[in-house]
């Protein structure tokens, strides 16, 4: 047996020196590509990201240039779909991206759909809840409000505050709940990467309503999640049609995906259904790594070797002298 990552090089040296050797892909590396290709989707989706605050007051749109272009596209892009094109021609028509095209599409009006930039919050952030609380309990004194929440640590300016209070004064007089924070495609990634039961209700709330409003972060969820179910039955026949909905899916990202699991195929079923993983030599990996780089470059191969060895036998990191590098090859072997 032997475990190996995706690459290429590796499954023709061992092809070549072990012909008999069953190669297994590791599965770390497995779930890693799929993480890279989920990243790349999500971000391609970044305008679908933010929550739309129902009810609340409507978000200034750039004026200007940005404005007509923005006023422009949607009124196109409608004109064009009454026609009867398609969002991909579309996008080819109007050299945007298809991503684009489809924000201006679901937009009823040229506003919706007009770039703006995200609010940001800043270390108020954690305080927004009980300002509009108090604002709403008829506290409208800036310097009162201050004081209370640099009482519970807050240590931003007044002015600060008043910024605060005077961008979301609307929304502050209605009694509304402040603004969702806007999640960045790290963010979103890391959820969607998730176990379900390891979210907390805030995030499966989030991940529900992103569901609502973008279809293909929807899919992409889903096949994440059957990923997850292939290396739990351990079934290849999962794996099969896991590969066959992804082609189809119409997600550029995950076909590409597809393509490394097919040329590998043979090892990524030995993944599945064997259980074997280069585990254990990663971690040799990284503690090798670390016993390189406590030693900052100043000595050769001889001593990193001696040094390895002593650790092997030590299962635990040396502790060198701060006169560490006057130490010689022969105090180390002495050591061992």
């Amino acid at each position: 047996m032997v475990c190996r990552d995706g690459s290429v090089t590796f499954r023709s040296a061992i092809a070549a020196g072990a012909p008999d050797a069953i190669q297994v892909s590791d599965r770390f590396h497995l779930w890693q590509g799929l993480g890279r290709k989920v990243y790349e989707v999500v971000a391609a989706h970044r305008p679908c990201l933010p929550e739309p605050a129902a009810d609340m007051p409507a978000t200034p749109v750039p004026g200007g240039l940005a404005a007509a272009r923005a006023r422009r596209l949607h009124t196109t892009v409608h004109e064009l779909l009454e026609e009867g094109m398609a969002l991909r021609a579309i996008a080819r028509h109007l050299e945007l991206d298809r991503n684009a095209v489809r924000r201006y599409a679901r937009a009823a009006t040229w506003q919706q759909a007009a770039p703006t930039w995200p609010k940001r919050t800043g270390i108020i952030a954690p305080y927004q809840s009980f300002l509009h609380r108090r604002w709403a309990e008829g506290q409208h004194n800036i310097a009162a409000l201050h004081r209370e929440i640099a009482g519970q640590g807050f240590s931003g300016s007044e002015g600060t505050v008043r910024l605060y209070v005077t961008s979301h004064q609307e929304v502050l007089d209605e009694g509304l709940p402040p603004p969702a924070p806007d999640r960045s495609p790290f963010e979103v990634f890391r959820l969607l990467m998730t176990r379900p039961e390891h979210l907390d209700e805030d995030q499966r709330v989030f991940l529900k309503n992103l569901h609502g409003r973008c279809p293909e972060l929807t899919t992409l969820h889903e096949r994440i999640g059957d990923f997850a179910e292939v290396f739990a039955s351990q079934s290849t026949k999962r794996l099969d049609r896991w590969i066959t909905r992804a082609r189809v899916d119409g997600i550029p990202q995950l076909a590409s995906y597809t393509n490394g699991l097919l040329n590998d195929l043979d090892a990524v079923r030995a993944a599945v259904t064997l259980p074997h993983s280069s585990g254990v030599a990663e971690g040799r990996v990284t503690d090798l790594k670390m016993i390189k780089r406590q030693m900052a470059g100043r000595a050769g191969i001889r001593l990193l070797r001696k040094r390895v060895i002593l650790v092997a036998h030590s299962r635990r990191p040396l502790q060198l002298p701060a006169d560490n590098d006057l130490w010689s090859i022969t105090d180390y072997e002495n050591l061992v």
